[in-house]
């Protein structure tokens, strides 16, 4: 199997090939060595671990256009021949270019081909091989840019099973006795505008006593570490909790009463599954403008708010973390109607139900 490049394919990666390890199914997952730069990437066995180099491929021709198809050559023998000499079942795709030369492999030597698509709007790599594939497991009901109508709604396979005891959380990050918590992610390289906004309502969100944990991204925590403006928030502020990333979303999840987020599938996917309010705040031109379809699920089922990045300021930021606050039951209670249960025992049931011989 294969998914990287970004957590958003990687991680529901590795959940489904967590799922099938420990129904006994023998497994290998070809991912780039940057790839292990993720720390769930730790979660496949060393020996489960086959590495390719490969990058995408800009659009736009230059100089460097040769180099990379060079490249994405040798990385489709070097898999191909991986492949062959493995001689799998069958094969799992989550997306990402690295998945391309897999796919590509499974179709020329006749594998059963399966993929798992996290967005509302199906990326490169799985929309050119939908319509080769076995089954696609999608993540929403209704998913665009897919070239199959052979497709399964069985929501994002995720690592994280079930929550901790909130009191354990709260403890963890230092925010026992807060009446309220509120959890700020903008993702790996943070989100400028929401971040800056948030610093502007700091002072609000002390009054009201409500905690924030708060994962900038490694731009922004650097940035405002050189301003000194975390200082700043360390002296003046006791309930916000600044972080480059967090490592232990599990215990985000246990004590965040509502989030501001991105819009990614991951992120969706594990508000559904927790049942926690949140904010989507898009990319602003996500590839297929994914990002906001997202969001518009969430929305349109009265599970979460959206807001686009040109319309971010502190007073709406700050309204609209009080709307999740007030009606935090009903959007709780909007999520639970959108889970699936177990979308990575699902799909692996669904594959080994296909090349069981009958």
């Amino acid at each position: 199997m294969s998914g990287g490049g970004t957590g958003g394919h990687l991680i529901p990666g590795i959940a489904l090939y967590e799922e099938l390890v420990s129904r006994g199914v023998e497994c290998r997952y070809v991912l780039r060595s940057n790839d292990m730069k993720y720390t769930v990437a730790s979660r496949i066995a060393e020996a489960d671990r086959i590495f390719v180099e490969i990058q995408g491929i800009s659009r736009k021709l230059s100089i460097k256009t040769p180099i990379y198809i060079l490249k994405l050559v040798r990385a489709f023998f070097s898999v191909f021949r991986t492949i062959k000499k493995w001689n799998p079942d069958a094969v799992l795709i989550t997306g990402g270019y690295v998945s391309n030369p897999v796919a590509f492999s499974a179709r020329l030597l006749g594998k059963p081909l399966f993929i798992a698509e996290q967005n509302s709007a199906a990326g490169v790599t799985n929309r050119y091989y939908s319509k080769k594939a076995e089954t696609v497991y999608t993540t929403f009901p209704q998913t665009a840019k897919l070239r199959t109508d052979k497709t399964i709604h069985t929501g994002n396979p995720s690592i994280f099973k079930d929550r901790s005891p909130r009191a354990e959380a709260l403890k963890f990050f230092g925010l026992a006795g807060y009446k309220h918590i509120v959890g700020i992610t903008g993702g790996s390289q943070g989100a400028l505008k929401v971040n800056s906004a948030m610093a502007e309502i700091l002072p609000e969100l002390l009054d009201k006593k409500i905690g924030v944990i708060w994962s900038m991204g490694t731009v922004d925590y650097d940035r405002m570490e050189k301003e000194g403006k975390l200082a700043e928030i360390g002296a003046k502020y006791p309930n916000v909790k600044p972080y480059k990333f967090i490592d232990r979303m599990d215990l985000f999840f246990s004590c965040a009463d509502c989030a501001v987020s991105r819009a990614g599938a991951t992120s969706i996917a594990e508000f559904i599954h927790f049942g926690t309010p949140a904010l989507l705040i898009p990319i602003k031109n996500s590839p297929d403008n994914h990002q906001y379809l997202n969001a518009d699920y969430l929305a349109s089922n009265h599970a979460g708010l959206l807001l686009t990045e040109d319309h971010i300021t502190p007073s709406i930021l700050l309204g609209l973390i009080d709307t999740l606050i007030k009606n935090k039951d009903s959007y709780i209670k909007n999520l639970s109607s959108l889970k699936k249960e177990n979308p990575a025992k699902t799909i692996v049931g669904h594959i080994l139900a296909q090349l069981t011989p009958r």
